[in-house]
């Protein structure tokens, strides 16, 4: 080799280098754990976030195989056959979840996401994989879970939607919002009002308006998880009750309603598509609020933007009958 060509390999080097520190600095100012994977499925850069999570060192990990993490914590089927549907590029993957005894942190449940990246000018892909601890999630989903079942009478239902009523919301979320609090986590409250229900009732008939309020009640649950706390808490108003997650924002959330909405109203030829006003607040980790502040907050809000679609066709009267 000249003294040219060798030359010209220490400069590429040398960038090369310059780069994975640039990208490693970038990584690091990333709160979750993330790993860079190669196409043989082995750790080319980790952040500090991932190390600190699961006890190790950057030379325990660069380099190292998936399956060899953790004393074989992470040597499982389905995660290797789910990293490899991620490479061949398949559709429509979800997220994978992943119960395991980690050595140094002990018995988790583990979120991993993921997306496939073609490196230009190679023919080379890689993984980038977050990994999200979602133990504590899931044991409040549980808790959640099985005092939902406990209180599902009728004093707690609205009997036209199947949905939770005022008074199950009311105990529920603020449940909910208290076990959000002790585990340093935060809840979205939702608020959704059915747009046009009474000229719906004027025009068609009461029945026809309970339909859509069934309808509606059908999209929220497809839209959020069964853990969430979904209520009818008046004629055409709807409160939902969601914990954080890393990745279901509440704006992700709103987009999965709105193409429900969508889907639902190209599924299904009715006279008119349903229709939502909705208002999103984000309770503070920081500061301790009631669920009523949050669900008052969310219903303001709803209220601008149903003033922004139907202008004065809201008379005052209207409003004062609501807050009342």
């Amino acid at each position: 080799m000249s003294i040219l060509d060798r030359s010209a390999l220490i400069r590429s080097r040398l960038r090369f280098m310059r780069m994975t520190d640039h990208i490693r600095a970038i990584l690091n100012t990333i709160r979750e754990p993330f790993v860079v994977l190669d196409g043989g499925l082995r750790i080319r850069l980790a952040n500090k976030s991932f190390c600190r999570a699961f006890h190790l060192s950057p030379k325990e990990v660069n380099g190292k195989s998936v399956n060899t993490l953790g004393d074989g914590a992470w040597k499982t089927p389905g995660l290797r056959i789910w990293l490899e549907a991620i490479l061949d590029k398949r559709s429509n993957i979800p997220d994978f979840e992943l119960v395991g005894l980690f050595p140094t942190i002990g018995q988790r449940t583990m979120l991993f996401n993921a997306r496939r990246v073609e490196i230009t000018g190679a023919s080379r892909r890689i993984i980038l994989l977050t990994i999200e601890d979602i133990t504590e999630r899931k044991e409040a989903e549980a808790a959640i879970g099985k005092q939902n079942a406990s209180l599902k009478n009728e004093s707690m239902m609205d009997a036209l939607t199947g949905l939770f009523n005022r008074r199950g919301y009311d105990l529920l979320s603020q449940h909910y919002l208290d076990l959000a609090h002790r585990r340093g986590k935060r809840i979205f409250v939702i608020y959704a009002d059915l747009d046009g229900l009474k000229q719906i009732n004027d025009r068609k008939g009461h029945s026809e308006g309970d339909q859509a309020l069934i309808r509606t009640a059908e999209i929220l649950r497809q839209t959020f998880r069964k853990s969430d706390i979904i209520a009818r808490i008046g004629g055409d108003e709807f409160a939902i009750a969601t914990m954080e997650n890393g990745h279901d924002s509440a704006d992700i959330q709103m987009a999965r309603l709105k193409v429900n909405l969508r889907r639902h109203s190209a599924e299904n030829h009715y006279g008119e598509p349903i229709s939502l006003s909705v208002g999103v607040v984000r309770s503070n980790r920081l500061r301790n609020s009631s669920i009523q502040e949050l669900t008052t907050r969310a219903d303001a809000l709803m209220y601008i933007e149903k003033r922004a679609k139907h202008g004065s066709e809201i008379a005052p009267h209207e409003r004062l009958a609501r807050s009342a």
